[in-house]
């Protein structure tokens, strides 16, 4: 997806960077893992078995001549084996982000990586930075990463946290026989009268359903088919007294450049429930969420939207109405980047004014507010990845430590890009320290972390954690596979008594392995027992052996957890 999706939808780094160094032309450089593209939830640039739009031509017709004129340069160079790089090195690739770590990357795997890196950069049309030689570079990488990447093996399942739920399959008929591409579940109040009923988003076959939960008895519901749904947000925008919908839509299953993202208005009569599909704005890149706020200060809803793109689209823009009774807006782009991937609105510096926090993949890796001064926003950057190789996927608004303020929850381990895990991938919390600082506390290693929902899963007061995994099939290192990892991982918090001076607590519990196939995941009471309950959708590319569990998974599964 993944991006979702996002995901889902499709997140995955880019190789586009600002372009402030070289005006008119794009600023790509080494970054190795740049290579990546598209989203995920996300990273889907496996594709899909839709017939899809045609893949945009990105190769430049001088490329080869331009790589020609870039392998020149590796001539005759000394080979590089200090502990720091070259200088030139140095520069070269860390112009428009933080230079790549050797550890990203087992020693065989540098050689595609940088060979990558330097096409990317005789894309751009660039020729303002002085390239070093390949082999250099190849030299210093290879020379610094370890001879392979080793991921600690998992915890085995704990069956006494497993045998507090049931787990229930659940599967239904969504255009033909196409594999699930679940991108989204979200909780909505659609009957007035219903609390179980949840939105469900599938990518490959563009469908939109209801989805009522009750043990041993849900039911799916067809609302109706869009493009490439990756996110859906409940909202009454009209302020009729009726939830509507508004969906973001990617325009295209693989990643790549074009004008087929659009953000989506589900507009239920209040008197006939009959449901209008209308068009908020279209024509852009792939969007991957939306959020909505009263970003205009003037009491009504406005909407903002992560336009993740590719590598020359993309950006996080704002829709505000138009007139005081017009469901007309007009679009404002707040930033120029593509890779945004989640969003999130409330008042972080108290203003009364409502802030977008946003989550950037691509060569970005980073978390950051846009700061609501009425007629600007101001950027503050609150988290950025050590590496390239984060896979920011995920950002989720919580008072985690209840004190409150609104901290974040963030997720990285997205690795559709180019199937590679990262020791780096978990989720992480940003805790709200006052005055625009905030805090980062890793909370959890997680290969392929995808989304971490907050909840007091065992109503002791505090907030815990459902975290998911979603992996490709081919991950690298293969060792990661032959482990089982943990797919569905539970964080109970366990601070006895927090002070000033000390950080939560958690204990991690691994309620199952071996499955990691979710981008999807939402938590709540679904059927009202007083017991808290989780639902996980799923994404395959069928490419598991068929006698495999993950082949095997169904669209969706609810953890109804026992009284």
């Amino acid at each position: 997806m993944a991006t979702f999706l996002l995901a889902h939808l499709g997140t995955a780094h880019s190789a586009r960077t600002a372009k402030a160094a070289a005006p008119n032309a794009a600023v790509i450089s080494l970054p190795v893992i740049l290579l990546c593209s598209g989203m995920f939830f996300i990273g889907c640039q496996l594709g899909c078995q839709r017939n899809d739009r045609p893949v945009v031509d990105v190769e430049s017709p001088k490329l080869a001549e331009r790589m020609s004129a870039i392998n020149q340069s590796i001539a005759q160079s000394p080979q590089i084996v200090s502990a720091d790089p070259d200088p030139i090195i140095e520069k070269f690739c860390s112009h428009c982000h933080r230079l790549p770590k050797p550890a990203s990357f087992a020693r065989e795997a540098w050689y595609d990586e940088i060979h990558k890196g330097f096409e990317f950069y005789a894309r751009s049309g660039r020729n303002d930075l002085q390239p070093p030689a390949l082999k250099d570079v190849l030299a210093y990488y290879r020379a610094h990463a370890p001879e392979s990447i080793e991921f600690p093996a998992p915890p085995a399942v704990d069956q006494n946290w497993r045998d507090r739920f049931n787990r229930e399959p659940l599967n239904w008929q969504d255009s033909g026989d196409l594999s699930p591409a679940v991108s989204s579940i979200k909780l909505m109040r659609w009957d007035s009268k219903a609390s179980n009923q949840v939105v469900v988003t599938d990518m490959r076959s563009g469908s939109i359903n209801l989805v009522t939960l009750t043990p041993s008895q849900s039911s799916a519901q067809l609302l109706t088919r869009v493009g490439v749904p990756a996110r859906t947000t409940p909202c009454d925008l009209d302020e009729d007294g009726v939830t509507d919908l508004l969906v973001a839509d990617l325009g295209s299953f693989n990643p790549y450049d074009h004008a087929f993202g659009q953000v989506l208005w589900l507009y239920r009569d209040p008197a006939t429930t009959n449901l209008t599909v209308t068009p908020l704005i279209e024509h852009i890149g792939r969007v991957a969420d939306v959020c909505v706020g009263d970003f205009a200060g003037d009491g009504r809803l406005d909407v903002a939207l992560a336009e993740f793109g590719h590598r020359e689209t993309g950006a996080v823009r704002l829709l505000v109405r138009e007139g005081d009774q017009s469901m007309n807006f007009t679009s404002r782009k707040l930033d120029h980047r593509p890779g945004a991937v989640q969003l999130s609105a409330f008042d972080w510096d108290d203003d009364g004014r409502t802030d977008i926090a946003t989550i950037f993949s691509q060569e970005f890796e980073s978390v950051e507010l846009l700061l609501n001064r009425t007629s600007k926003f101001d950027k503050v950057k609150l988290h950025q990845g050590d590496d390239l190789t984060s896979g920011s996927v995920g950002l989720e608004p919580v008072d985690l430590d209840r004190d409150g303020d609104m901290d974040l929850l963030v997720v990285h381990g997205d690795c559709f890009d180019n199937n590679f895990a990262n020791l780096s991938h978990g989720v992480g919390w940003l805790e709200y320290r006052g005055e625009l600082r905030f805090q980062y506390h890793r909370l959890l290693d997680l290969p392929g972390a995808y989304r971490a929902v907050p909840a007091d899963m065992d109503h002791d007061g505090d907030m815990d954690l459902v975290a998911v995994a979603n992996l490709p099939t081919n991950v690298y290192p293969q060792s990661l596979t032959d482990q089982n990892p943990a797919s569905v991982v539970l964080l109970e918090q366990t601070t006895p008594k927090r002070t000033e001076s000390t950080s939560l607590t958690f204990e991690s519990h691994v309620l199952e392995r071996g499955t990691p196939r979710y981008p999807a995941l939402e938590v709540a009471d679904f059927n009202q027992d007083g017991q808290m309950d989780f639902a996980v959708g799923t994404l395959l590319f069928d490419t598991d052996p068929p006698h495999t569990a993950a082949a095997q998974l169904p669209r969706m599964a609810v953890w109804w957890q026992k009284p």
